[in-house]
């Protein structure tokens, strides 16, 4: 005998025909689980000074861990698929190693990128100068178009040692119109994760409302080189291409990152 056999109100097994009378399910397919939206491919790129600790931050949100050094000379690129707001995305961070002899933001990577996160840290003013230059080289190099940024003060707890205040971070967001964050990675995963969450949602909506204008560049850079061909221009010369270590994030309980991280981040809402 079914241990599923439906049962009457009394208790009693059902036969056929009380089944057959029972009334179809109220929720019918609905009761399934909702299916994921999917969307293209997220890029963000994390900019900053040498040493505010933009990988502990980028780990940080990736895996929860925090890795207290990162010793390294070369730009490293996380591959992660997030599911945010029932959307699945799959998520590229570049982190970007600026150093002395490579001092700015390099076209490459204004043109890779999609979303932006500007790092400094707030025992470090002349970080936070360096990245109000970054700040003032994105809107430079990608107007008139809109860029989504997020502005993000790193290793909160090292407060003793503040040389850059809470009102100077705000005050330079609002110059620039870009979101403002506080945190340290240090201390907790929760304010890195915020941050890196309402950028992902920024650049998403924005890749959403644009598709035409994307489509309609890329159409007129094909027929402007067809046409050179044809002339006998030939092409333009390819742009620089990012060549980063790729680390690609695996499900939970692997280790994805064998690398330490450098300094200490911070949380602050």
């Amino acid at each position: 005998m079914c241990r599923n056999q439906p049962q009457n109100q009394s208790g009693e097994k059902m036969r056929g025909e009380e089944r057959d009378k029972m009334p179809p399910s109220p929720t019918g397919r609905e009761s399934r689980p909702r299916m994921q939206q999917q969307i293209a491919r997220l890029r963000i790129v994390v900019l900053g000074a040498e040493g505010v600790g933009k990988s502990a931050l980028t780990v940080r949100y990736l895996t929860r861990r925090y890795i207290s050094e990162y010793r390294r000379a070369i730009d490293l690129l996380y591959r992660h698929t997030v599911c945010l707001d029932d959307v699945t995305s799959e998520v590229e961070i570049l982190d970007v190693s600026l150093r002395e002899e490579n001092e700015g933001v390099s076209a490459s990577h204004t043109r890779w990128g999609e979303g932006f996160v500007v790092v400094y840290s707030v025992d470090d003013v002349s970080s936070f100068q360096e990245a109000a230059a970054i700040l003032d080289t994105l809107q430079r190099l990608k107007a008139p178009l809109y860029v989504p940024v997020i502005l993000l003060a790193n290793k909160r707890d090292l407060d003793p040692g503040r040389q850059v205040s809470v009102e100077d971070g705000q005050a330079l967001s609002l110059q620039h119109g870009c979101q403002f964050y506080e945190v340290s990675a240090a201390e907790s995963h929760v304010g890195v994760t915020l941050a890196f969450q309402a950028l992902l949602r920024e650049t998403r909506s924005l890749q959403l409302t644009r598709p035409l204008p994307r489509q309609r560049r890329i159409s007129i850079v094909a027929v402007s080189r067809m046409i050179g061909s044809l002339i006998g221009r030939g092409s333009d010369p390819p742009s620089p291409t990012l060549k980063p270590t790729v680390i690609v994030q695996e499900p939970a309980g692997k280790r994805a990152l064998r690398r330490k991280d450098k300094k200490r981040p911070s949380l602050s809402l």
